[in-house]
């Protein structure tokens, strides 16, 4: 599957809160990097990007094909492990109002992997651009492969800290004729499609390959689980045969984790979290705190007045039950309210 003139960070982001438990802090570092490509016409604008179990990998594709390189040795890594590997490829096309348009590719990362070993290069040289401290270009260096693999350390002494690191290789057209096919194969082997139903099918298979089979749950990760225990938001240890137990304690995460379990929540308590988490000034703001009391005093008296249905009762509950986790304070009884409000009538 593709996704085709996207905002790819918000696009990558998004995965790799379904997909990736641990550690998403290592998804700022991607943001940082494909920003900068963005920015500057002439940085690379070809990325492989990884999500995992315990973090997230972004490198340049062309440095994925340079034998023995960083990238190349990190994405060769994972191919014999169990970390719920996603992997895709990325072509950034503009920055348009700060945000980074282009396409993901979902790539299928044993075979990719196949089509890397096959089809790499050795570096013969490697330049590297260090910081200057009185310029903002920096000054190039360049060493033999060997020469730098053997005293990388005692040239980042004598030259101080390097910018960017690029490995050349000894015929840089049939590498770049290599990139071509690549790119036009994943064309080829994916169609368009939609990123809801893209993470829908990922959470689903990921929940069926490990016996939950009930489609009442989304993705939550071992520190959401933290902090909605926290905001006591309901969420759930989830088991095979479809049982799921409500967590109460920190020593359950931490047991549920260490048997690799996994977690859910209902898809309205989820988004509740998410609201409780999001900093003030990136809130969509529906109420007004004078609002919501308002709604909440409301609730309170036509619950009191018995005239309701069972489905409208129910309605009014979920209300109480969200505005008690998102107001900062324990709001005033309905009668307090209304005797307040008629002392200032007066």
């Amino acid at each position: 599957m593709r996704f085709e003139n996207v905002d790819v960070i918000d696009t990558l982001r998004k995965i790799m809160q379904h997909n990736t438990e641990h550690y998403q802090s290592d998804f700022e570092y991607d943001i940082a990097r494909l920003q900068k490509a963005a920015e500057d016409s002439h940085n690379s604008r070809n990325f492989l990007w990884m999500s995992r179990g315990f973090g997230t990998w972004c490198f340049e594709e062309r440095d994925v094909y340079i034998r023995n390189t960083h990238a190349f040795n990190t994405w060769d890594y994972y191919n014999h492990s169990s970390e719920n590997v996603k992997a895709f490829a990325v072509e950034i096309e503009a920055l348009q109002d700060k945000a980074v348009v282009g396409h993901v590719f979902e790539l299928d990362y044993k075979t990719h992997i196949e089509d890397v070993r096959k089809n790499c290069f050795n570096a013969q040289s490697v330049e590297a651009v260090f910081k200057h401290p009185d310029s903002n270009n920096g000054y190039i260096r360049r060493f033999d492969i060997d020469e730098y693999n053997t005293n990388w350390y005692s040239i980042g002494q004598r030259y101080g800290e390097i910018e960017t690191l690029r490995y050349e290789v000894g015929d840089e057209q049939r590498l770049q004729d290599v990139l071509c096919k690549a790119r036009q194969v994943r064309i080829l082997n994916t169609t368009a499609g939609s990123l809801e139903e893209y993470i829908a099918a990922m959470v689903k298979e990921r929940f069926h390959s490990y016996g939950y089979t009930r489609d009442d749950m989304v993705f939550t990760t071992p520190g959401d689980v933290f902090e909605a225990l926290e905001h006591k938001v309901p969420v759930y240890m989830l088991s095979k045969d479809n049982i799921r137990e409500p967590v109460t304690s920190t020593d359950e995460i931490s047991y549920h984790i260490f048997h690799k379990g996994i977690f859910g929540m209902a898809p309205e308590d989820k988004r509740l979290l998410e609201y409780l988490l999001a900093l003030p000034e990136n809130r969509a703001e529906l109420f007004n705190w004078t609002e919501l009391n308002q709604i909440y005093t409301l609730a309170i008296a036509a619950g009191q007045s018995g005239d309701l249905d069972k489905t409208a009762f129910k309605t009014l509950e979920a209300i109480v039950y969200k505005l008690d986790r998102v107001l900062p304070a324990p709001l005033e009884p309905a009668e307090n309210v209304r005797e307040r409000d008629e002392e200032q009538e007066v």
